[in-house]
């Protein structure tokens, strides 16, 4: 070790041993500073027992001369041992003497008024403000500002004494204003939109008739909404003496019917896309125009830019338009003939359609869950399966369109691996690859996060809105 160590580490100790002195000499001078600033006590403060040792001769005879006087007081004073009256009793005379004056004579006292509300027959008190006194109040002299004090005062006293320990007991009759029912809010709370219409995808304008009149007069008006535009138009009437608050589609109703009201909706995009700001504008100024002619209150059910709503609405489509899908390859046996796959599709459920495809149909749900079509983009015809060998086919299974995509999902795979079977054929991937257990999982995750995307949106898979927007 250097010696600058050393001479550091000396320093050191110094420091610290001058530190601790420090500390020690000024608690020591404070304790010192708190005892002189505390006396001794010459008598117990609880016990009242002198402290004799502490005091002197002559301050023992004062004590005794005090002791005497304090006793020849009370001797000359004997009211003073009077037990002590209760406030009840002390007042009594003067509660009586006020209960015995009239209801004017009262009122004259103060501000008190009494009256009988418990059911045990005693007197409570209940205070009413005098409004002329509150008035007077700003204005006052010092004399009726000091018997107003006193009335204060006594109306304390009384409420303590004579306080009710059965209040808690007494119950409390909550008031409801009784229902108002208008025929114009009932009207107003069940009215509904359309239910083929959906806020998420359709603009959306009702208009209300200023009085009620007959579809035939409102056909020329509203039946133009329907024409000349690239996005799916629609329009709506409710009849005037519908007990169910039903809406009907224009071209259902008949002429003779009488319509109250009326809605115009387009939607606003489609797989063709977004909806352009000139059909869009053609489209809303068509219906103010309609509302003028027909004397109508024109009302848009949507918020905001309707341009940029079917923008939004475009790139979820993009985003969740999916289709899964696998194929069914011949293998080393080579091309399977028409009639043995028709006859294996058939016997799992499967039917020819006029579009060429054969179908899965789910009765429960009333929709098709799947397809499966010819890998060669050949339509199958009854004529075509007779003659012709198939040497591949493709599974396919639309996304939005299917309400339950996972289980319509796990329904193809058990079909085409019975298929795969009976044509010894190979299931394979979009690359060509074979389709296994660990490929088959993740589609299913897959479908799982598009259908929870499409329920956040407010479109529900395989509703008639999925429909209407992914065509």
């Amino acid at each position: 070790m250097s010696e600058l160590q050393m001479v550091l580490i000396a320093i050191g100790l110094l420091i610290i041993v001058a530190v601790i002195s420090i500390n020690w000499w000024q608690e020591r001078k404070f304790h010192e500073q708190v005892e002189r600033s505390f006396t001794k006590l010459k008598e117990d403060a609880l016990l009242k027992k002198p402290v004799s040792k502490l005091m002197s001769d002559d301050e023992l005879a004062d004590e005794a001369e005090l002791n005497s006087n304090l006793q020849t007081h009370f001797d000359e004073n004997p009211e003073i041992n009077k037990p002590e009256v209760t406030v009840k009793e002390k007042f009594a005379d003067t509660y009586n003497e006020f209960m015995d004056k009239g209801p004017k004579q009262q009122q004259d006292l103060g501000d008190e008024k009494f009256t009988a509300t418990n059911s045990s027959g005693r007197i409570e008190p209940v205070f009413v403000p005098n409004a002329e006194i509150e008035n007077k109040l700003p204005n006052s002299n010092s004399k009726f500002n000091e018997n107003l004090t006193q009335h204060e005062e006594i109306k304390a006293i009384f409420e303590e004494v004579f306080k009710q320990p059965e209040a808690s007991n007494l119950k409390v009759v909550e008031l409801k204003a009784p229902d108002v029912d208008t025929d114009e809010d009932s009207d107003a709370t069940t009215l509904t939109l359309p239910q083929s219409l959906n806020g998420q995808i359709d603009l959306i304008a009702v208009l209300y008739l200023a009085t009620e009149t007959p579809l035939s007069v409102l056909t020329w008006e509203l039946n133009s909404l329907l024409e000349g535009y690239d996005k799916p138009t629609f329009v709506n009437v409710l009849p005037a003496f519908s007990t169910n608050q039903t809406w009907q589609a224009i071209t259902d109703v008949k002429s003779d019917v009488i319509v109250s009201r009326a809605s115009c909706s387009m939607q606003l995009a489609d797989r063709s896309g977004a909806v352009s700001r000139n059909t869009l504008n053609r489209f809303q100024l068509a219906v103010e125009s309609a509302g003028l002619e027909l004397n109508a209150h024109v009302e848009w059910q949507s918020a905001g830019d309707a341009l940029s709503t079917a923008g939004v609405l475009d790139a979820f489509c993009i985003e969740v338009d999916k289709t899964v899908g696998f194929h069914l390859v011949h293998g080393e046996n080579g091309a399977f003939t028409g009639t043995k796959l028709r006859g294996l599709s058939e016997a799992q459920g499967l039917s020819l359609a006029t579009e060429g495809v054969f179908k899965y149909h789910d009765e429960k749900l009333n929709q098709t869950s799947f397809v499966m079509l010819n890998q060669d983009n050949n339509p199958f015809s009854p004529e075509m399966l007779r003659t012709s060998v198939v040497k591949g086919v493709t599974f396919q299974l639309d996304i939005p369109h299917v309400t339950h995509c996972t289980e319509a999902f796990a329904q193809m795979v058990q079909v085409a691996r019975q298929m795969e079977i009976g044509l010894n054929a190979v299931l394979v991937d979009d690359n060509s690859k074979i389709l296994g257990d660990i490929q088959i999982e993740k589609i299913r995750q897959q479908l799982k996060v598009i259908h929870a995307k499409m329920l956040v949106r407010g479109i529900t898979p395989g509703s008639d809105s999925a429909h209407r927007l992914f065509t």
